[in-house]
């Protein structure tokens, strides 16, 4: 299983959920029932959830992190970070 991360650009509809996502930013955010939306229109699967970690308010940076995609998936969509992982062992 397999980690993604990276800076969360929102839209204006992202107003709706951000009060809870501050609140909730460094607890698990379920409740929140959020997901990942691929460019195919599908959902992203995860193990464990998406959350978005947003300290725009003290550093002017929102995050989001999908935890839990599973192989061969996470490699399909991460070729490079992948590979790179496997480089380090030799």
């Amino acid at each position: 299983m397999g980690v993604a991360s990276g800076r969360f650009l929102p839209l204006p509809a992202y107003s709706i959920v951000q009060p809870q996502c501050i609140a909730s930013r460094d607890l698990p955010q379920a409740h929140l029932e959020l997901s990942v939306v691929c460019p195919s229109g599908e959902l992203l699967p995860t193990a464990h959830g998406v959350s978005i970690l947003d300290y725009s308010v003290e550093l002017g940076e929102i995050e989001v992190h999908a935890v839990g995609i599973s192989y061969p998936l996470y490699e399909q969509l991460f070729p490079q970070q992948v590979a790179e992982y496997a480089d380090q062992f030799g």
